[in-house]
């Protein structure tokens, strides 16, 4: 039986999390990603606690 192949599109932090999980369940996983790096928005955010690219205030 050969693995399934999945194509996860974005390397934020969902994608990257949810082509780790095919992995580790045994898929042939490819990451689409338009940035030249993954996970940009989550490396500038301090330790990934939050968005500091969401600027906008809180009601």
């Amino acid at each position: 039986m050969s693995k399934p192949k999945i194509l996860v599109i974005g390397a934020g932090p969902s994608g990257m999390f949810a082509a780790g999980e095919a992995s580790k369940l045994g898929a042939d996983v490819t990451i689409l990603e338009k940035k030249p790096l993954p996970g940009i928005k989550l490396r500038i955010t301090g330790k990934g606690r939050c968005n500091l690219t969401n600027i906008a205030p809180i009601p």
